[in-house]
């Protein structure tokens, strides 16, 4: 619905066991945050609403609000952060901002799942979750959304072997 309100055209939607990913046409950052924000806003809004009633899908639907929100690029935290560095900051550095702030969070959840599996005995699930969040968080899609189309990529590819050639 927040993509309709703002009028963004989706180019693509993708069904994965990981969750959904939808491809949309470039956004500005104003657009981009209130897209991001929705997500977790409307599991924020579900969770208080139903927790009375179904408490477990409510607690489910708050962790969910939560786990997104972490500064994970290309979840909800992670655009959000990065909308919210464009405005204020060149596009470089508010990517690189947001790609070391995603590597740094995927080390502390590594970190933290460790601990839990070792000193809580959690069991091995903790570190798989971490895993599943660093997975999510690297590689070409990555670039794909920082950069909203393929052709960009391309484009800034060709930018860098320039420079590099030079």
């Amino acid at each position: 619905m927040a993509l309709k309100l703002c009028r963004v055209p989706v180019d693509a939607l993708e069904l994965r066991c990981c969750g959904a990913m939808i491809r949309t046409a470039w956004m500005d950052c104003r657009r981009e945050l209130i897209c991001a924000l929705a997500g977790p806003v409307c599991s924020l809004v579900f969770g208080a609403a139903v927790l009375r009633l179904v408490p477990k899908l409510g607690l489910i639907s708050l962790g969910l609000t939560v786990v997104n929100l972490l500064p994970l690029y290309p979840m909800d935290g992670g655009r959000i952060l990065r909308a919210a560095l464009v405005s204020r900051c060149r596009e470089e550095t508010a990517e690189r901002i947001v790609h070391r702030t995603t590597m740094g969070t995927c080390l502390l959840l590594m970190v933290l799942a460790c601990w839990g599996a070792a000193v809580l005995q959690a069991g091995l699930w903790p570190i798989f979750a971490a895993l599943v969040l660093l997975w999510r968080a690297d590689g070409k899609e990555k670039q794909l959304l920082f950069s909203g189309t393929e052709d960009k990529i391309k484009k800034q590819e060709r930018n860098d072997e320039d420079i590099t050639n030079e």
